[in-house]
C-alpha cells in the first residue's frame, strides 16, 4: 500500500500557508491527497502536480468563508505584524535606559524608521506573491529587489541628510517602555492567533 511520502507532505503544508489558508482547510487537503495515494497507489505529483502548482489551485478555489484569509486581512496582519515588532523591541530597548528621565528622537529616528518598516513589507508581500501568484512571478521578484534597493537607499540618504543631534520627539522613559511592553505583548497575542489559525487540523471521521 502506497502512503504520502514526507517531503510531499510537508512541502505541501508550507505551501497552503503561504496562500494564507487555515489549518482545518489544509487538514482537508492533505486527508483528500492521502486517501487518493492509498487507493490508487498513483504518485502525488502526477496525480495533484507539484505542491507548489496544487497549492495554488486549492487557493484559487477559496475565499474567506471557506478557509482562506483575505487579501485585506493579510495586508493588515502584515502591517500589524511589523509595526509592533519593529517599534515594539525599539521602544522597549531604549525604556530599558531607565537612568535617563527622557528618550530624545531625533528627526532621522522619526522619518527613517517608518520608511524602513514600509519598505520591508512591501518586500515581504511581494515576496510570498512572488511565490504563490499564478502568473507574473518574475515581476514580483523584480519588485521585491526594486524594494530592497529603496530600503536601502532611504537609510543611506537618512543618515547622510537627516539631523540625528537636535531632538524632536522627547517623551519620559517610562512612556517609552510601557509601549514597548504593550506593543511585543500585542504582537504575541497576534502570533499566538496565528500560529492556532495554521495549526494542520485533520477532518474528525465517525
Amino acid at each position: 500500500m502506497m502512503t504520502l511520502d514526507k517531503k510531499y507532505h510537508d512541502d505541501l503544508v508550507a505551501a497552503l500557508r503561504l496562500h494564507e489558508i487555515s489549518g482545518r482547510r489544509v487538514g482537508e487537503v492533505l486527508a483528500e491527497v492521502e486517501a487518493h495515494v492509498i487507493e490508487t497507489g498513483e504518485d502525488p505529483n502526477e496525480a495533484f502536480g507539484k505542491p507548489r502548482d496544487y497549492a495554488r489551485q486549492v487557493a484559487a478555489q477559496l475565499d474567506p468563508a471557506t478557509g482562506k484569509r483575505s487579501t485585506g486581512e493579510t495586508v493588515a496582519v502584515s502591517i500589524a505584524s511589523g509595526t509592533l515588532a519593529m517599534f515594539g523591541t525599539s521602544f522597549f530597548g531604549d525604556g530599558l535606559a531607565l537612568d535617563q528621565p527622557v528618550i530624545d528622537y531625533s528627526l532621522r529616528d522619526v522619518v527613517a524608521q517608518p520608511i524602513l518598516l514600509v519598505m520591508i513589507i512591501i518586500g515581504t508581500m511581494l515576496a510570498f506573491r512572488a511565490y504563490t501568484a499564478r502568473s507574473h512571478n518574475k515581476l514580483f521578484g523584480a519588485g521585491v529587489a526594486v524594494a530592497a534597493a529603496l530600503a536601502l537607499g532611504s537609510q543611506i540618504i537618512c543618515n547622510k541628510y537627516l539631523d540625528d543631534v537636535t531632538p524632536v520627539l522627547s517623551p519620559p522613559s517610562w512612556l517609552v517602555l510601557t509601549l514597548g511592553v504593550v506593543f511585543l505583548v500585542a504582537l504575541a497575542v497576534l502570533l499566538t492567533q496565528a500560529i492556532r489559525r495554521s495549526r494542520v487540523r485533520y477532518p474528525v471521521t465517525k
